[in-house]
């Protein structure tokens, strides 16, 4: 939750037992379990890619500056919550992305190989495209 209201400013509201509910009975028996072998496997346990984070139930309800409440909490591992808020399809890059973007590239040639790739999807698009027309024209 430190993380969440650190660098996305979000404002928690939920009570400590509220935040406990939130935690299966299967998670604690294995933080137990983990605890029982040794403090180095706890350790190892809570700095792995699948240690329990506390992360948002859908896609949606993350907003910057937004409200994490019980409703929309839910203890997942940090690498299913890494998967679940990745770059996806359809997202946009804000305008300071963006521009960041721009500068990495502005000025550097591409290698034979991007302009290959480049121009055989370009081909790809509009022979698809053609054919397409050619389909909606002849129906």
């Amino acid at each position: 939750i430190k993380y969440q209201h650190v660098n996305n400013q979000i404002t928690v509201k939920m009570t400590f037992d509220e935040y406990l509910s939130l935690w299966s009975k299967h998670r604690v028996a294995t933080i137990q379990k983990k605890k029982d072998i040794s403090d180095k496997a706890l350790l190892t346990y809570f700095s792995g890619s699948y240690r329990p984070v506390c992360s948002w139930v859908k896609r949606e309800d993350r907003v910057i500056g937004g409200v994490m409440t019980v409703e929309t909490a839910k203890i997942r591992t940090a690498d299913e919550s890494k998967k679940l808020f990745q770059f996806q399809k359809g997202d946009k890059h804000k305008k300071s992305s963006c521009d960041r973007i721009g500068d990495a590239k502005r000025g550097k040639k591409q290698t034979p190989e991007q302009i290959a790739k480049r121009t055989a999807a370009r081909v790809a698009t509009m022979a698809r495209k053609k054919a397409e027309r050619e389909n909606n024209g002849a129906a």
